[in-house]
């Protein structure tokens, strides 16, 4: 019984030893071990970018992305052709604190699509295409389904951007939020039962993301506010306003809503500069006015509501 066990134990070191010695040459062989370096297969370069897709129009006319280089070679420079410049012109811009290129396009005096195609100078495996339209307008977008959903990665040209939102389900309940890449979050509507109603991004961006809360229908229209507006603005219901121009005057704005019910919010957008001025604050019916609104000549303004009734905006003269 002892010479039975003893031979066991001589074969299980037999078998550990020759494992070992499996295990070593394949590690030799896979990685040859050279002044006390091991070794690597040479990883080519290649170039990520943050969009394949974008559009250009006169209220979007330079749109810039984020360009990285992975593997590069020291010395190695990362370069660009364009299809058709007269659609569209790019340029590199310095690095950001992140430490990205951005490239920057620019539109031209054509409209029309082109490609702008990004690669590693000698690598032209490490090539990646941009799609570019050069538009006479700003992107719409329209969404309709049944529930929740979860709507991710458009790319809406940093132009403000109306929402105009449908809910049918009057037992249910409608919410929608907005968030992007840059890290910006917004409640747009937060509401049970039936719903119809317009509200405002300040300015689209890459990366623009919407989360849908749902019970029922809905449709969701997202179109650019480009319509020629007057100062002056009545209407039904939550709403955004068309633009108007600044006269570099000092305004008095008089606010008023006529509802039983609800809140009752004016907001001022500077299409411009993306700011905003708060108007008007209250619930159900209401009248004042708020002093001391400049409208700079050089800006375009305007304005969104929230309300359940009948309101009216009057900018004075």
């Amino acid at each position: 019984m002892k010479n039975h066990v003893r031979k066991m134990g001589k074969r299980k070191n037999y078998w550990k030893r020759a494992l070992a010695a499996v295990m070593g040459m394949a590690v030799f062989v896979g990685g040859m071990v050279f002044g006390g370096e091991t070794a690597r297969a040479k990883e080519a370069p290649f170039v990520d970018i943050s969009t394949d897709m974008i559009s250009l129009s006169p209220q979007a006319h330079e749109v810039k992305m984020n360009v990285a280089a992975r593997n590069m070679p020291e010395g190695t420079e990362l370069v660009f052709q364009v299809a058709n410049e007269g659609i569209c012109s790019v340029r590199w811009v310095e690095k950001d604190v992140k430490k990205y290129t951005q490239l920057c396009c620019q539109r031209g005096e054509m409209t029309g699509d082109t490609v702008i195609t990004v690669f590693a100078a000698g690598y032209p495996e490490s090539a990646r295409q941009i799609s570019v339209v050069n538009k006479e307008a700003a992107d719409s977008y329209e969404y309709e389904g049944n529930g929740s959903t979860v709507i991710r990665g458009l790319y809406m040209p940093p132009v403000p951007y109306e929402v105009h939102v449908v809910s049918e389900d009057a037992d249910g309940y409608f919410a929608l939020t907005y968030s992007n890449t840059a890290g910006d979050r917004k409640v747009l509507v937060d509401r049970a039962g039936a719903y119809e109603g317009s509200v405002t991004i300040g300015r689209g961006t890459e990366g623009t993301n919407f989360d849908v809360l749902a019970t029922g229908r809905w449709k969701i229209t997202m179109t650019p506010v480009l319509e020629t507006a007057t100062p002056v603005q009545s209407g039904t219901g939550s709403q955004v306003s068309g633009c108007f121009r600044g006269d570099n005057k000092t305004h008095s704005v008089y606010c008023a809503n006529w509802a039983d019910k609800g809140n009752f919010i004016v907001w001022l957008y500077d299409a411009d500069d993306n700011s905003k001025k708060l108007l008007a604050n209250g619930a159900g019916t209401y009248g004042r006015n708020k002093g001391n609104v400049y409208l700079n000549a050089s800006h375009s303004y305007y304005i969104s509501v929230e309300s359940e009734g009948n309101w009216l905006v009057e900018f004075s003269k």
